[in-house]
Parts: structure tokens; C-alpha cells; sequence
């Protein structure tokens, strides 16, 4: 028997979510009556009697609606193997030290090398400290092969292909605010390529595609009376459902440079860094924190800058909002986990956002409750 979760998230909508592969799926009414026929055991003459009530077709027709039905839930119920490269023990000497504080904890980061220094230190810059006495975590990173390892301690985390870079940074970064918030990876929810901002007591996520325009648009936000909580990385725990600020400096893009040196004093003072060919020269821009920890999150804004847009702020359904974020998230495959998060999702309102003006874009983001 497969094991999977259904719930209705919109009048004429289902969301899936598939054990075995930890996958989700949205489908509309129609498909979720047919999918649910199979989910649940029923055999191919049974499938297609079941179907025959509700469809006048061919039995050409009938068959083929069976063995789509059949792939489909084959590729939903496929397991990833996600190979992670584990080592024994550190097999370099990491000579290079950063020490970090945040959240009143601090903690040392070994590397290897300078280049391998790069890949984490411009980010974090802005949290490094000198207070040694007060250590009481290490993670360790260095480079054979053209693998990158992280330890924690003396724990090997995982081994990553440059390739991956992503996925590297994406477990450093999970590993640095569980430690942070005294949390462990089981702990947390899921994590949402997106930034967030807070009000004094609810948090806004920005989502969009790379270039969107999101950590423009938080950026902004955080000038005009709004709190800074992430940048790209927005970790959600599952106990409470909140939203955890993450400590990262802010990535501006080339073609933010002025307007953010315009609102962001010595903004032109910081060094730029060249990323790749899709993301180009940034600029870190260290976050204020008004406040740390933990916010209520029920509102998330697709965002997407168009110099020739209207600004337009409209609610949008929660089948389309679910598609544009789910594929970039990590999402725990703890059963508990996916509960709470299809709970998340009924219990959020979700937005589509087009601008072109800082100004108007502020005043509508402000008008939601």
C-alpha cells in the first residue's frame, strides 16, 4: 500500500504528498477523484468500472487513462537518491579560522584554504567576532578531490561535488541556525528559497526567480520601517511554524548598486563580488536586526520587477502559488513535518506582486493584514 497524505488546500483543488519520495503534487477535483480510485487499491477492472461511471469513453480510452494513471504514480512514488559523500575523518589541516557570533552563541569555522574561505566568509562577514572565550561550536570545511566536506565537530556532515555547490550551502547554512537556535536538522520544517521581512509581529516571505527582484524589494523594506528576518534562505521550524531570522549579509545585484547606495550609507564603501555568469558582481549588505528569532508567517508575495509593469498586488490561488515555490524548497520527508506543512499552506494567503516603483510597491505590500 503506498503511503501518502491528501487535503483540499482550495475549492477545487488537492495537494499530495508521497512518502517514499517525499514528493508533492497539486492536482484539480477531477484528477484527485481518479487518483484516489488507484491510491487506494483498487485493481485495473475495478479502476476502469469505477471510471465508467463518470466518463463516456472508448475502452481504448479507459485503458489508456490506466496506464497514464499507473506512470503517474510511479513517478510520484520514485525515491531520489540524493548520494551524500561521507569521509572518516578531517583530511586536511584547516589552519584558517573565523569565529561567529549571533543569537548570543559563537561559534568557529575551520577552512582549509582561502578559496574555500570565500565560498562562506563574504556572507558572514558581518557577524565576526573576537571573543573567543565564548566558542562552543565548530564546523570545519575543506576541499579534496574536487569534493567539499563539512564537519561539524568531529562528525563528517556530508561530501559535495563543486557541481553542487548549492546543496553544499544549503546544508552549511541549516547546520549554522540550528546551532544558532540550539535546534538539530530533525527540528525543522522545511526551508524556503525565499527572503522575509517582519512587522512588529508577523512576517512577510518574498519568493520569485532569481533576478526577481526579491532581496531588491527586501532591501527596501528593511529602509522603510520593516524588520530584516532572511535573504534567500528561510528556514521554518516545525514545532510552531514560524519563521527563524537567518543571519546572512544581503545579496544586491549589479543593477541594485545605485539605488541601494542612494538609501544605505558607505553602501558604496563595501567590496563587490564576482558570483558567476548568471548572478554576476554583488554587493553583502549587512542586515539590521530589529529584532531576532521567530515570526508567525501567513502571507507570501511572488515577487517579479518589471521596469515597464503596472504595480499590482492580487491574491492568487494556492494550487499556482504552491507550483512557484515547491520545487526550490527543502521540505522535511518527516510524515509529522508534512502535515504541518500542508497545514501551513491551507492557513497561508498568497500573493502575485508586479512592480515598477519602490514607492507604490511599499504602500500595497503595507495594505496586507
Amino acid at each position: 500500500m503506498i503511503s501518502y497524505l491528501k487535503e483540499k488546500i482550495s475549492h477545487n483543488t488537492y495537494i499530495y504528498w508521497f512518502k517514499s519520495s517525499n514528493k508533492y503534487v497539486v492536482v484539480d477535483k477531477n484528477f484527485s477523484d481518479l487518483l484516489s480510485l488507484k491510491l487506494n487499491g483498487n485493481d485495473n477492472d475495478k479502476f476502469i468500472n469505477k471510471i465508467k461511471d463518470s466518463f463516456e469513453l472508448s475502452e481504448k480510452n479507459y485503458n489508456e487513462i490506466t496506464h497514464q494513471m499507473d506512470e503517474f504514480i510511479t513517478e510520484c512514488t520514485k525515491s531520489v537518491n540524493n548520494k551524500i559523500l561521507k569521509t572518516d575523518k578531517i583530511l586536511k589541516e584547516c589552519k584558517i579560522h573565523v569565529d561567529y557570533t549571533f543569537n548570543n552563541k559563537s561559534l568557529r569555522i575551520n577552512f582549509d584554504s582561502n578559496e574555500t574561505k570565500n565560498l562562506i566568509h563574504p556572507k558572514f562577514l558581518h557577524l565576526q567576532t573576537k571573543k573567543r572565550e565564548q566558542i562552543s561550536g565548530r564546523l570545519t570545511i575543506f576541499s579534496v578531490d574536487s569534493i567539499i566536506y563539512l564537519f561539524n565537530k568531529d562528525k563528517c556532515v556530508g561530501g559535495w561535488e563543486f557541481d553542487n555547490m548549492h546543496e553544499f550551502q544549503g546544508k552549511f547554512s541549516m547546520e549554522l541556525t540550528s546551532f544558532f537556535y540550539g535546534k538539530i536538522e530533525k527540528d525543522w520544517m522545511g526551508v524556503f528559497h525565499a527572503s522575509a521581512v517582519a512587522n512588529d509581529t508577523n512576517a512577510i516571505m518574498l519568493t520569485g526567480d532569481s533576478g526577481s527582484g526579491k532581496s531588491s524589494l527586501t532591501t527596501i523594506l528593511t529602509a522603510n520601517g520593516y524588520s530584516f528576518v532572511s535573504d534567500d534562505f528561510t528556514p521554518i521550524l516545525s514545532n510552531d511554524s514560524f519563521v527563524y531570522c537567518f543571519p546572512s549579509a544581503i545579496s544586491i545585484k549589479e543593477n541594485f548598486f545605485n539605488q541601494a547606495n542612494s538609501i544605505f550609507k558607505d553602501f558604496d564603501k563595501l567590496e563587490s563580488q564576482y558570483i558567476n555568469d548568471i548572478k554576476g558582481w554583488v554587493k553583502y549588505l549587512p542586515p539590521k536586526f530589529e529584532k531576532t528569532g521567530s515570526f508567525p508567517c501567513n502571507n507570501v508575495i511572488h515577487v517579479r520587477y518589471d521596469t515597464d509593469s503596472e504595480n499590482t498586488l492580487i491574491e492568487i490561488d494556492k494550487s499556482e502559488a504552491v507550483k512557484q515555490f515547491l520545487p526550490d524548497a527543502w521540505i522535511s520527508c518527516n510524515v509529522n513535518h508534512a502535515k504541518k506543512f500542508i497545514n501551513w499552506i491551507i492557513n497561508t494567503n498568497f500573493y502575485s506582486l508586479h512592480y515598477s516603483n519602490n514607492e507604490k510597491a511599499i504602500n500595497l505590500i503595507k495594505k496586507l493584514k
